[in-house]
């Protein structure tokens, strides 16, 4: 379970990057945004 949490903070830290990166570049990435808004609850869930 650990493991997990772990590649859930990971994730969750990745993706404040790229989000930020795509807010700097001044582009979007509807694509991943979907993604990770369906994705997000499913990892705050454990």
């Amino acid at each position: 379970m650990e493991q997990t949490n772990v590649k859930n903070q990971e994730f969750y830290k990745n993706c404040t990057i790229y989000f930020e990166f795509l807010r700097k570049k001044g582009t979007t990435d509807y694509a991943f945004e979907d993604e990770y808004y369906f994705t997000m609850p499913a990892i705050s869930n454990h």
